[in-house]
């Protein structure tokens, strides 16, 4: 390197190094600057509030903190009434936990009260009749069909309600009623006795 070459290098080095000593230096007064105004903006608010505080003791007022943690100045009824709230509040929510309380009971007993209705109607809504005559073997017949059993026998799982019960067996005829009405229940067991007589003709045929 000659040494224009190395005076030239020296030069631009020493530039560098001025420009960033000048960088440093106004750094250096911005954040001076900032932090007078700074204490200037505190010293500021600090004169503000106390003369908002003066002023308002001076009328009698009192310092009161909301909900939301901003300062209110209220005079002596109007934090009375704010002191109030608490209790009314409280009170209000004690309302409604039993409002909601009572409305869990209901729907506690509503739901027991379905449960069992459930269970009723899931019940067997069926009977049985117990058939008796003096005369063994008759047919049983229910509501006027015919049925596969002969006395005395038991009829099972009959539908609860009103039934008509009648025997018949060839060569017997009834012996007093003809036959008998029975208001079955669920789960009930009716019990009916029928009685027949011997059927005889004449000669010609004619019942005797």
């Amino acid at each position: 390197m000659d040494p224009r070459e190395e005076e030239e290098l020296r030069h631009l080095v020493r530039k560098e190094l001025e420009a960033r000593e000048r960088m440093r230096r106004e750094r250096e007064s911005d954040l001076r600057v900032r932090r007078e105004a700074g204490g200037l903006s505190v010293d500021r608010k600090r004169i503000i509030e106390a003369e908002i505080e003066d002023f308002y003791l001076s009328k009698g007022y009192r310092r009161f903190e909301n909900e939301d943690g901003e300062l209110e100045w209220l005079s002596d009824e109007e934090l009375r009434e704010r002191e109030g709230q608490l209790p009314i509040d409280m009170e209000e929510l004690d309302v409604e936990q039993r409002r909601v309380r009572n409305r869990f009971i209901l729907l506690a007993i509503l739901g027991f009260l379905g449960v069992v209705l459930l269970f009723i109607l899931m019940q067997d809504r069926t009977g049985s009749i117990q058939v008796i005559s003096n005369i063994p073997g008759a047919t049983v017949v229910l509501n006027g069909s015919p049925t596969e059993f002969l006395t005395d026998c038991r009829l099972e799982h009959v539908k609860a309600g009103p039934h008509m019960i009648s025997i018949s067996k060839y060569g017997y005829v009834p012996d007093g009623a003809a036959n008998a009405r029975v208001d079955l229940k669920a789960g009930h067991n009716e019990v009916v006795v029928l009685k027949l007589k011997p059927h005889y003709t004449d000669s010609l045929g004619r019942s005797r």
